[in-house]
This record gives C-alpha cells, sequence and structure tokens, in this order.
C-alpha cells in the first residue's frame, strides 16, 4: 500500500532509509516517530526537529508496528514530503555513458526495492517502471532499498510508447533479457547509452516490447532453473555493465 497524502507526503521506516533519507533532504522531513530504543540511535534526528519545531514522537514499539503496518521498522519511521521525481525526456536527456532500467510490471515492492538499492550501488541513471501503481515510493520499496531509493530517480509510466521514441530520439540503444535466446551476457558489449529492459517476474517481457529491442541478451548459467529472481537477474547484468566501463 502507498503511504501518501494527496501525493504530498509519504512514510519511511527501516533504519538506513531514515538515516539516508535524513541526511540528503533534512528540510522535507515533517514528523517523526521514533520507539523508546531508538532515541539514542536517532538522537541527531530528534535534536533537529526539536530545532526546527518539528514533531517527533517516542512510542512503544507496537503502536509504531500499526503506524507503520509493519514489524521491521527498526525503530524509526518518519512522514516527509513525497520525493521530488524528474520527468522521463530529463532523464533521457543525460549526457554521456548511461544506463536506464525499464522495467515492465515489477510491482512487488520488495522487488522494486532491491533493484534500487542494486541501481544505487553499480551507478544506474535511474529507473522508469511500468505499474498500477507508483511502487518505488512505498516504505516497504524504501526499507528494501536500504537507502538507494533517496539516489535514484524511479519514474513511474502507464505506457511505453513515448518513452521508446525518446529514448531512440536521444540516442539511446534498447536491451532486453531473455531466458531462451539472446547473446550471452559476457559477450555482450553495452552501448554508450543502454535503455535495458526487464520484464515482470515469471513471465518476463512481453513479446510487444520484446519485438521492438534493439538486443536480446542472456545470463549464462547450469540450467538447473529455469531464470533468476528479477532483482537478482537485473544484479548479474547491472555488475557486468560496470565492469565494462571501469
Amino acid at each position: 500500500m502507498i503511504h501518501t497524502k494527496k501525493n504530498q507526503e509519504m512514510k519511511v521506516y527501516g533504519r538506513r532509509a531514515a538515516e539516508t533519507l535524513f541526511k540528503k533532504r533534512p528540510e522535507d522531513l515533517i514528523r517523526a516517530y521514533v520507539t523508546r530504543d531508538g532515541v539514542f540511535d536517532f538522537k541527531d534526528l530528534v535534536r533537529y526537529c526539536v530545532d526546527h519545531k518539528l514533531a517527533y514522537h517516542v512510542v512503544e514499539s507496537e503502536e509504531l508496528d500499526k503506524l507503520s503496518r509493519a514489524t521491521h521498522h527498526e525503530d524509526i519511521l518518519l512522514v516527509v514530503k513525497t520525493k521530488k521525481i524528474p520527468l522521463v525526456k530529463e532523464l533521457l536527456s543525460t549526457e554521456g555513458r548511461s544506463l536506464i532500467l525499464a522495467l515492465e510490471e515489477v510491482e512487488n515492492p520488495h522487488n522494486l526495492g532491491a533493484i534500487m538499492r542494486s541501481c544505487a550501488h553499480f551507478g544506474v541513471t535511474g529507473i522508469i517502471y511500468e505499474a498500477k501503481v507508483p511502487v518505488a515510493l512505498t516504505a516497504a520499496a524504501y526499507r528494501t532499498a536500504e537507502g538507494g531509493a533517496e539516489s535514484i530517480p524511479a519514474i513511474h509510466i502507464s505506457n511505453w510508447n513515448d518513452v521508446l521514441d525518446l529514448a531512440k530520439m536521444k540516442g539511446f540503444k534498447t536491451l532486453a533479457t531473455s531466458s531462451h535466446k539472446g547473446e550471452s551476457l559476457y559477450k555482450t558489449t553495452f552501448p554508450e547509452k543502454t535503455l535495458l529492459f526487464v520484464g515482470a517476474e515469471g513471465v518476463g517481457l512481453s513479446d510487444k516490447l520484446t519485438k521492438a529491442m534493439n538486443g536480446l541478451l542472456s545470463i549464462p548459467g547450469t540450467g538447473e532453473v529455469e531464470s533468476l529472481n528479477v532483482s537478482n537477474a537485473t544484479t548479474a547484468i547491472l555488475t557486468e555493465w560496470f565492469r565494462q566501463g571501469l
């Protein structure tokens, strides 16, 4: 569930997610909830709230369970202004070597959070994702990203038509993963500007998008399993893309 209020507020829980957000954009903090056990660990954040006359509440862990709708909040819950997201055309206008990840119907917040974490680690330019709702702004995705969600712009879209046209205009080449065909990842040379498509868990990329690609790649393995989890597959590809840029 998305924790927003008129698209202006969002909830963030989890130690690394909260610490990173507070470090990068403290001015967007609205109020904080900290357990009694977490007050010392988050003393700088609490002091900031006091100095800037922002509401903060010291609560029991059970109350934070209810507020966060989770039991792995790690003693902290922030209510903050929703992160500003760039436009697709702004993301595609990035200069120099870049990789933008394009996700089709990857709607599980834990998968998306894990992907954002990997993207932050490997220096991906950003993510464009098609989903029913803006999953990247959920508290669950933020926590799983372990701070990576603050580094990676993730743009929610409803269809790919304009994205593909604009990407071509901006000089991006489109690649997609395929479990059964395509060139080996380790024989693939990534273009200077890559728009990498990854499909939903299980079903993979739709035929319509697959046919629109400039190339397909596969991740070599033993064949003992049909495919990798979407976040694991993405990480494997990003490792090789990063290596080629060294």
